[in-house]
């Protein structure tokens, strides 16, 4: 008896050994919460003449229109023959590329920012650098902004509570001659995914906003556009 009772007791030491080379670094590692756009717009036609070409998308904001990519990361000259910054529009900002050579090439770019920890998370919140820490944004919610309407007209904040869903959001073209005929459309694919991270072994939520669509060369101004949105639950993940 006593020998079959120091045989499950070494059972239970050797298995919960096991057990902890196996899981101890997933419950350690922490992945951050991040946020990830690609954008991809192809068929654009070529500027006109002594004129300049822009284009706007969307950009991954929370439900009051801030966004959560850095503006440093998203302006700049990253895509050849196209300069990118943040604009006011009637409908609150979005990401503005604009080309003044002759050729408007192709967008293709990516961005991927990881939310750092807060290290003066310590301090009250008024005197902190942003009034969130990483793991108070892993759970903030957001899609790709503008909203300009929702299924039943609700509002963004009560419609980014949804699981999935589609909205419309908007894109904007100026400034390029007129293609030909058979010209194909202009392709818009972007897709915004907001990752809540990783903690002792609790996945946070992930959002995505997709937006898949051809829009004819000869627009010119905002042009509505469907946006699928989508929240993948968290939960225990090994």
């Amino acid at each position: 008896m006593k020998v079959e009772y120091v045989l499950k007791a070494i059972t239970v030491v050797l298995a919960v050994i096991v057990f902890l080379i196996l899981f101890s670094p997933a419950f350690t590692e922490t992945v951050l919460p991040g946020n990830f756009y690609t954008i991809e717009i192809t068929g654009l036609p070529g500027p006109a003449a002594n004129g300049t070409a822009t284009v706007m998308v969307p950009i991954p904001a929370n439900v009051t229109g801030e966004p959560v990519i850095p503006e440093e990361a998203l302006v700049g000259d990253r895509v050849t023959g196209w300069q990118a910054e943040l604009r006011e529009t009637p409908f609150g900002k979005m990401l503005a590329f604009t080309a003044t050579g002759e050729c408007a090439p192709d967008i293709s770019i990516s961005f991927e920012v990881l939310q750092t920890e807060d290290e003066l998370q310590r301090l009250p919140r008024y005197q902190r650098p942003t009034n969130l820490t990483a793991w108070e944004m892993k759970r903030e919610l957001r899609l790709l902004m503008p909203v300009l309407a929702t299924p039943g007209d609700v509002g963004v904040a009560e419609f980014i509570q949804v699981s999935n869903s589609t909205y419309t959001t908007v894109v904007f073209l100026d400034g390029f001659a007129p293609p030909p005929e058979d010209a194909a459309g202009i392709t818009f694919s972007l897709e915004y995914r907001g990752v809540g991270g990783t903690k002792r072994l609790i996945r946070e939520n992930t959002w995505t906003a997709t937006v898949n669509t051809a829009v004819q060369g000869t627009e010119s101004g905002f042009v509505p556009v469907p946006a699928e949105y989508r929240v993948i639950a968290g939960g225990i993940g090994f």
